[in-house]
């Protein structure tokens, strides 16, 4: 069978210090309108087009808690299932998936090979197990269902300490930098979005999207622990091979060192869209506070009233129903803030 050639991704002693965020940057962008329809299309999880809540996550992703049959699917996980090392994905089933029917040979164009964690030790050398996905996805768990910690909209947004990126390490109030930030953009609102790279979605086209229907309202990013750190959770097998492969092997971090060099080439890549300068990125500590207080892994968006540190917003669990994720930051920030 014929296979597409990707460059993989690296260590960063083999890499240029200055580069670009993909493996495969020309790649990787020509594909994006057809990613984001593909991966839209695995990864909506209901038959409404709205945001999804925790129950619909949790029962699309262990089909078999709702007496649905498991077919070792993208996203889904069974109690049973064995360890996933590789998947790999032609191009028949790629335009099945946006088509409704195969219009392509089987030429394997996605081949998502875990290759960090197959040369690693046990536990991580089975791959993506139960287990695993318990450890790093739990908020998606139907055990958690209704067990939920986050603030929702309303809610008061609770304030915590974020890290500078520039190397220094210095802390800051989340809530203070984010009044900042929409002071100076004349904004009555300001999106908090709490981001990992690894994410392949994240990283192909959704928070290009996100900040597409922001309107103006300024993004205050909050680097979190690696949503797919390729050593232990390399969740969807595109962290180190695939067109959406990283440049650089992103493992989880074990310093802030390690969270500030992925925060700012995530802010470098962002300002290719936002623009030169226009991105406020700070990152969690070690601890993974705000990440455990916003409940945010992979990734979350909140919207907040500058003046009563309301909540207005809240995206459900990615990166699920990313068309209804849109829709909820759209009318949020249908006024631009003002």
């Amino acid at each position: 069978m014929a296979k597409c050639m990707w460059s993989d991704a690296k260590d960063g002693k083999d890499l240029p210090e200055d580069g670009d965020m993909f493996a495969n940057p020309i790649q990787a962008r020509m594909m994006q309108p057809m990613m984001r329809i593909m991966m839209n299309k695995m990864m909506k999880v209901t038959k409404h087009d709205n945001d999804c809540t925790q129950k619909e996550v949790a029962d699309f992703m262990v089909p078999s808690s709702v007496g649905n049959p498991f077919l070792d699917l993208p996203g889904t996980f069974d109690p049973n299932m064995n360890g996933r090392i590789k998947d790999v994905m032609n191009m028949a089933t790629m335009t099945k998936i946006m088509m409704g029917c195969p219009m392509m040979p089987p030429i394997d164009m996605m081949v998502m090979h875990r290759q960090v964690m197959e040369a690693g030790p046990a536990p991580h050398n089975k791959g993506i197990t139960w287990e695993k996905y318990n450890e790093h996805r739990g908020y998606t768990t139907p055990s958690y269902t209704g067990k939920e910690k986050s603030p929702n909209v309303g809610d008061k947004f609770v304030d915590g300490t974020i890290y500078s990126i520039d190397g220094s390490e210095s802390t800051a109030s989340l809530l203070a930098e984010a009044k900042k930030l929409a002071d100076a953009a004349g904004s009555k609102k300001v999106i908090i979005s709490f981001l990992g790279i690894t994410c392949p979605f994240a990283r192909a086209y959704c928070f290009q999207d996100l900040w597409s229907v922001s309107n103006g309202v300024p993004t205050l990013n909050v680097y979190i622990r690696e949503a797919e750190p390729c050593d232990i959770f390399d969740a969807g097998g595109m962290h180190c091979t695939s067109p959406l492969a990283c440049r650089r092997r992103v493992y989880s971090h074990k310093n802030l060192k390690e969270r500030a060099l992925v925060a700012n080439e995530t802010k470098k890549y962002f300002e290719g869209w936002m623009g030169k300068g226009k991105c406020a990125m700070w990152m969690d500590g070690m601890d993974d506070k705000l990440e455990a207080m916003y409940e945010a892994r992979p990734w979350r968006q909140y919207v907040v009233e500058v003046a009563t540190g309301k909540i207005i917003a809240k995206l459900g669990l990615a990166p699920f129903n990313m068309n209804g994720k849109m829709k909820v930051i759209k009318e949020a920030c249908a006024d631009g803030g003002k």
